[in-house]
């Protein structure tokens, strides 16, 4: 389990996102300045971006004057964070190394997206890559030991267990919302709303890696090492097998279900990736078993370990899954509730604010957050999110028609172990 592992595998994607990101800041101001209607947001619509996809209601108006119209929105994000170390340094040299108790766990989620709504259908061209990383406490003190040149204690024992998915694609998506019932009167939004959507893709990168074993140190010895490892890229060959740059095809759905009992709350459920089939043309897989004992070192200093591997090598269409996303939304706007004046409403102050709570579910991985939206001016608000499983803060500014949210865990950004961003437009055709 190496960086190059993760950082090779989106190649060329988060440089299209800062690109897009660019474009999207540029794009926003010059649109907002122009923009004199105030939207009238259902409380759903202010909750800032999760950190993976969701599936919510498509073509809602943001105004009567777009309501029968099409509705464009282009949107990218970025979410990289890591357990153990900042997440720019993943391939670096791991001295500022932070282990949690149990297993360890890295996250790279990027999608792109240009989408076509109208009146409860939707069209997009999307672009994704996922990533994750689930390691025991000895894989990543191993490959700490390893990348500090570090010496372990006499009789140091390391249980060696890791598994890395990781999937680049990009397809079309067709959505459709429907109401779940009557609404409660005319020109009410309906307290129940489901939606479907069928994303047909294609594949550009699939990387797979398993790792199991034992890895010892003794002063006498040296380093022992007795592992399993099995490795599929569709980038590679290994041993001659397989075809460089292999592609494939497939399909992926998605459900949501909206529930909004009044107009200050909301619950919002959502299945990712729930239902997914891919296919990978000719791809190389490599299964081995390692073992070795050894102290010698390289020309820089690191474990030269050489090992004596046996294995086998082989090709053939490879069918896997995406890593199935869960989550679940609720907010409550606070100027609906009671109490705060004699009247029995809220006080003026919390005029359109939101609160809310997420929970999101991703490979083992739970990422519960509380977010808060509050107004600054007609059509502009600011949105704070505390994701508790990376400890990361989001903070961002909502106008007319764009958005844009920063997420770090630490100032500067460059030292923290989560790096986020998310910027989207939107306007009526």
């Amino acid at each position: 389990m190496t960086h190059a592992h993760c950082r090779r595998l989106p190649a060329g994607l988060p440089a299209a996102h800062r690109a897009a990101f660019s474009c999207l800041v540029a794009l926003a101001w010059s649109m907002t300045a122009a923009q004199a209607a105030t939207p009238n947001e259902p409380a759903w619509a202010t909750m800032p971006a999760p950190l993976l996809p969701v599936r919510l209601p498509v073509a809602q108006p943001r105004a009567p004057a777009d309501a029968n119209g099409w509705r464009l929105r282009a949107e990218a994000a970025d979410f990289t964070a890591a357990d153990a170390v900042p997440a720019r340094d993943f391939s670096g040299d791991w001295a500022d190394y932070h282990p949690r108790d149990g297993r360890n766990s890295a996250l790279q989620s990027s999608r792109a997206e240009l989408v076509a709504s109208r009146q409860g259908w939707e069209l997009a061209a999307t672009a994704r890559s996922d990533i994750v990383i689930q390691g025991s406490r000895g894989a990543f003190d191993v490959v700490h030991a390893y990348k500090q040149r570090a010496t372990p204690a006499d009789g140091s024992s390391y249980a060696a267990d890791a598994q890395e998915q990781g999937v680049v694609w990009a397809g079309l998506r067709g959505a459709r919302s429907w109401a779940v019932g009557p609404a409660p009167g005319p020109g009410a939004t309906p307290a129940l709303q489901l939606t479907a959507a069928v994303t047909l893709l294609s594949v550009r990168r699939v990387q797979l890696a398993d790792v199991q074993g034992a890895v010892t140190y003794s002063d006498a010895a040296g380093y022992g090492f007795d592992a399993r490892t099995q490795r599929s890229d569709s980038f590679k060959q290994f041993g001659g097998y397989g075809e460089v740059h292999s592609t494939g095809r497939g399909f992926t759905t998605d459900v949501g279900l909206l529930w909004q009992p009044s107009a200050a709350l909301f619950v919002n459920l959502s299945a990712a990736d729930v239902a997914s089939r891919l296919r990978v043309q000719n791809l190389t897989t490599e299964a081995t078993t390692l073992s070795s004992a050894t102290r010698s070192t390289d020309a820089q200093g690191y474990l030269n370990y050489k090992p004596l591997a046996t294995g086998r090598y082989s090709a053939g269409d490879g069918r896997l899954q995406l890593a199935r996303k869960w989550s679940a939304s609720a907010g409550w706007r606070l100027d609906g509730l009671n109490g705060g004046t004699s009247e029995g409403t809220a006080p003026a102050w919390l005029d359109g604010a939101v609160l809310g709570v997420r929970w999101e579910h991703i490979a083992g991985l739970n990422l519960p957050a509380l977010w808060v939206t509050w107004p600054l001016a007609p059509g502009w608000a600011l949105q704070l999110d505390a994701e508790s499983h990376f400890r990361s803060m989001g903070v961002g500014l909502v106008s007319p028609m764009a958005s844009l949210l920063l997420r770090s865990r630490s100032l500067p950004a460059a030292g923290s172990s989560v790096l986020g961003w998310q910027a989207a437009l939107h306007w009526p055709w």
